[in-house]
């Protein structure tokens, strides 16, 4: 069954939602909607789509929807959709409070309706496959996980901080990778080194059970960086989230050396490095929400899971002396 489906936001995400719709089998790009006429009219010409200015001019025919405006219209935008009985995804965060992800969640459910968000790095190939090991018991028992995102400010990014923003991202995968709910422990240091009106770096410690988790994320970093380390008793891993790459260590005896040279060549041990199916992650996570509209089988992050981790950001966010 093909599923009708549209993008409400125009913008960086919006316009790759509608790229990867537009190719995607099993579901038909029905419509582009903007506010902004203009900005409607050029993606949806060129995707082959019909520019709309609102939600309200959306055809029947359309059962799903992407939801990619700007944080603080989730609420309004994805509520009106769902309750036009529209199966909906909407771009993390789900919301920009808790309270308003709640509202969503129980929405959605109300109306038996899918809702899922756009926590996409869980569809990068080299985070699957390190799900995958860690569930086979190949890494012994985890001890930590460290992950960096940072790089310069974003300039679509007008109405949330680096917290709620970008470390909800990694927030999301700890969870994930560690099958975990809520941190036991909480602590954080935030500031605003270039932006005044929010935090722009943040430095995060979360513990899960035994497991310590430290992200360290901002908007100032010249350079972009994204990776995750993670260390267990019997590996040890890192991923590049950019270029896929899963670097895997095995743990091995402890070597006594008699020269610099042995010791180099024994610090020096190439990692294995599986082969995976480089796909982009967005395109994965939109064929995984589209089965889920067809009542399939499917992976998606729930409004339940998305609230959660926003749950886990606003709590990072008071520790670091937002109120």
């Amino acid at each position: 069954m093909e599923i009708g489906v549209a993008v409400v936001g125009s913008g960086n995400m919006g316009r790759h939602h509608v790229r990867n719709y537009a190719t995607l089998a099993g579901a038909r790009l029905v419509a582009v909607v903007d506010e902004d006429r203009a900005r409607a009219e050029a993606l949806a010409e060129r995707y082959g789509a019909a520019p709309l200015s609102a939600i309200e001019e959306l055809p029947d025919g359309v059962q799903a929807v992407s939801v990619a405006t700007p944080t603080a219209t989730h609420l309004d935008v994805a509520a009106r959709l769902l309750e036009a009985g529209k199966h909906v995804l909407v771009e993390k965060p789900i919301a920009p409070t808790v309270t308003e992800a709640e509202s969503l969640t129980a929405l959605a459910a109300e109306r038996g309706l899918v809702l899922a968000v756009g926590h996409v790095e869980r569809f990068n190939p080299a985070v699957r496959e390190l799900k995958r090991r860690i569930d086979a018991g190949a890494m012994g028992s985890l001890l930590s996980l460290v992950a960096r995102r940072v790089g310069v400010m974003p300039p679509q990014v007008r109405d949330a901080d680096v917290i709620v923003d970008l470390a909800v991202h990694d927030i999301d995968i700890f969870r994930y990778l560690l099958g975990a709910d809520r941190p036991v422990e909480v602590y954080a240091n935030a500031g605003r080194a270039i932006a005044q009106d929010r935090f722009d770096f943040a430095d995060i410690f979360l513990r899960f059970d035994g497991v310590a988790c430290l992200l360290q994320v901002n908007w100032v970093t010249p350079v972009k960086i994204r990776s995750l380390a993670v260390t267990g008793t019997e590996a040890y891993a890192e991923v590049e989230y950019v270029t896929q790459r899963l670097d895997f260590h095995r743990a091995r005896p402890l070597a006594t050396v008699d020269s610099f040279r042995e010791l180099e060549a024994y610090s020096e041990r190439e990692p294995e490095r599986p082969p995976l199916d480089r796909r982009e992650p967005l395109a994965v996570e939109l064929e995984e929400f589209v089965k889920a509209v067809r009542g399939e089988p499917a992976e998606i992050v729930t409004g339940e899971e998305g609230t959660r981790s926003i749950e886990i950001a606003t709590q990072v966010a008071e520790r670091a002396g937002r109120r």
